[in-house]
């Protein structure tokens, strides 16, 4: 005996599965079903060949008044001007190949101060705090 949702199930199944092989043939060939996205499709360029300007043998940031210069640019525009400059002078240590530049606060005061970590070869700002 045959019923009615028998003979629906066969005439829906052989269109979904022309409407299914019909899709695959649109995916792109970069799509597969074995690879994942940590895969490559290439193995890794070889950096050593990369013609760039050597950097100079004392860094980007030879000595601190360099240091200096480029904490006060991301400082000035991170918590403005005006409340930086009150916690001049400085204090510019290096340690590691890492210029480190603290605020200081006035006698008698309490609150805050920055403290940043500047690299001394690449310039890259490795810290910041407030």
């Amino acid at each position: 005996m045959v019923t009615a949702k028998g003979n629906i199930m066969k005439y829906v199944k052989v269109p979904c599965t022309i409407a299914i092989l019909f899709a695959m043939e649109f995916v792109p060939a970069v799509v597969s079903f074995g690879q994942t996205a940590a895969s490559t499709a290439s193995p890794p360029r070889d950096l050593s060949d990369d013609y760039r300007t050597p950097l100079p043998k004392e860094g980007l940031v030879p000595d601190k008044e360099t240091a200096i210069k480029i904490a006060e640019v991301v400082l000035f525009r991170l918590y403005g001007e005006e409340n930086i400059i009150r916690q001049r002078p400085y204090v510019v240590k290096k340690e590691d190949y890492i210029w480190w530049i603290s605020g200081t606060l006035p006698e008698d005061s309490y609150g805050t101060v920055f403290n940043i970590g500047i690299s001394q070869h690449t310039a890259a700002i490795v810290h910041l705090t407030r």
